[in-house]
């Protein structure tokens, strides 16, 4: 990565130089990777503190303290990987923005060496004999796999029922008594607690998205085909993805382009030849402006009714979005009740046929020491009455190249999709805008992970790109998400977009359950 390392250069000569007169302040609650490398080569920090300082917050609030409960496994060896980027750092360089850095993963994504429990008792622990390919890139490109992170029960009701989830509910630091989401709410929590500097989670139909809009962060889901689902546990590979969840669109940006690439294992990758980064995104977003910028809002997907306050929160980022110097296009219409067509049931769930196929070639993948030969075998050991229905369903549906159905609800996918992108093309966009969730987070006790009545499933079911950012707080301080959304392969100018909100609104802030520790901010 030339232009990384050039950055890299100019900014440690411009400190040698005197030109930087100043002291700098680091804070670890906002830190962003350029924050981490600046105060890494001033020699204020290393890898080796970055990581004892999340070790200290993780022993701290997340089983102490507001117990956010979102970690079930840590990684013994992350001080002395550490260390070991930090000599290879002073020897060779480093290998790109995320050497050293320390990232949760979601418990559906396999770590070798790690287990992935999927949130299932009865699905035991196996420790995958291989990484997933996006942890093999993060991996090669410098990255410390902090740990492994919670997720609801996959196979089960979809909760934290003690009796089928290894580890209990996972709490919302913004507000404890209220649900982070799902299904990577463990990533959310973490990282909206600070636990480490990047987090990676996977989405079907939002859980990426979901639980970013609940806990104040970017989240990220790019263009279906631009990542790699092989080392997954799966839904449906249709609308499967693995995205990243940051504090900052800058970190979102140089972990995406690390993620991204071809993968044999999964060959939807190549519907993305031509398009995958061919260097650091975080390094090509440019000044963040939003000057010249034409936002459509897509009015048609909010629900009603409506949180007052949510929609309050939606309709001050637009104004940040004008002050921000973007032409605002309100409403954009495609003519369709979009809302309702894109979370249907006719065009949202191609899963219930991919389910069972899919399932058992992840299986395959785990290695020799899988606890099961077939997805049918686990669910029969499990009890039929411990799985969710779409699983004994699943098991009844023949093959799907067999199923007029199955095909249809691809066409009218494709459909749905390319109205999309008519809309954008018509206006001349460069981003759609809506409010991703239109209520906020539901309080644990009411035992739901999320609201289902408030449905957003726009990008999941077209495969378009999706970026989640924080859009606010309500009375109660629950956060509220918006929505840019845009074409195939826009990915690299969403994020520029998001990059222009995020300067613009300055919305994001930490959460107060969890608290600076001593030694996490100090001056250089």
């Amino acid at each position: 990565m030339t232009s990384f390392r050039k950055f890299c250069s100019i900014t440690l000569l411009a400190f040698l130089s005197g030109s930087v007169l100043s002291s700098k302040t680091f804070d670890l609650s906002t830190a962003t990777l350029v924050d981490i490398i600046e105060a890494t080569d001033a020699g204020a920090l290393s890898s080796e503190k970055l990581v004892q300082l999340y070790l200290k917050r993780i022993e701290a609030y997340d089983k102490s303290g507001p117990k956010i409960n979102s970690i079930f496994f840590l990684n013994e060896n992350a001080v002395e990987e550490a260390k070991a980027f930090d000599q290879e750092r002073l020897d060779k360089g480093r290998r790109s923005p995320l050497h050293g850095i320390p990232i949760m993963v979601k418990d559906l994504i396999d770590v070798r060496g790690f287990p992935t429990t999927a949130g299932f008792n009865p699905f035991g622990s196996p420790i995958p004999a291989r990484d997933a390919e996006v942890i093999r890139r993060l991996k090669d490109s410098g990255a410390i796999i902090l740990a492994k992170v919670a997720t609801v029960n996959w196979y089960g009701n979809g909760g934290f029922d003690p009796e089928q989830h290894p580890t209990g509910w996972t709490l919302n630091p913004y507000n404890i008594e209220y649900s982070p989401g799902v299904s990577s709410n463990g990533t959310g929590a973490s990282i909206a607690a600070w636990f480490a500097t990047l987090g990676l989670g996977t989405d079907t139909g939002g859980s990426v998205q979901i639980p970013s809009a609940y806990s104040s962060l970017v989240g990220m889901v790019g263009t279906q085909g631009l990542v790699s689902r092989s080392g997954i546990v799966p839904r449906g590979p249709t609308q499967d993805r693995a995205g990243p969840m940051t504090r900052s669109v800058y970190d979102a940006a140089a972990l995406f382009s690390v993620m991204a690439g071809w993968d044999v294992e999964d060959l939807t990758t190549a519907d993305a030849i031509g398009h995958f980064p061919e260097s650091d995104w975080a390094s090509m977003l440019g000044e963040p402006t939003l000057e010249g910028k034409r936002i459509g809002v897509l009015r048609e997907m909010i629900q009603d009714p409506a949180d007052s306050e949510v929609l309050a929160c939606f309709e001050e980022a637009l104004e940040d979005l004008k002050d921000g110097g973007a032409l605002i296009a309100d409403p954009i219409l495609t003519g369709t009740n979009l809302r309702e067509f894109s979370g249907s049931s006719v065009t949202g769930t191609t899963h219930p046929y991919e389910l069972v196929p899919a399932s058992n070639a992840y299986l395959k993948r785990l290695g020799p020491d899988r606890p099961f030969d077939t997805i049918e075998e686990m669910l029969e050991t499990a009890g039929l009455d411990m799985v969710h229905s779409r699983y004994i369903t699943a098991m009844s549906l023949p093959s799907p190249e067999t199923i007029k159905d199955y095909q249809a609800r691809h066409t009218l996918r494709i459909a749905l999709r390319e109205l999309i992108e008519e809309t954008i093309d018509k206006w001349n966009l460069d981003a759609l805008i809506l409010p991703y969730r239109t209520l906020p987070p539901p309080a644990i006790s009411t035992g739901q992970t999320h609201n289902d009545g408030d449905r957003n499933t726009l990008t999941s079911v077209t495969g378009l790109p999706g970026i989640i950012m924080p859009g606010g707080y309500t009375s109660k301080n629950l956060p509220v998400g918006i929505q840019f959304v845009g074409k195939r392969f826009s990915d690299l100018n969403l994020l520029r977009v998001a990059h222009g909100y995020e300067v613009a609104s300055q919305n994001r802030k930490p959460a107060e359950s969890v608290p600076p520790l001593p030694g996490e901010v100090f001056e250089y």
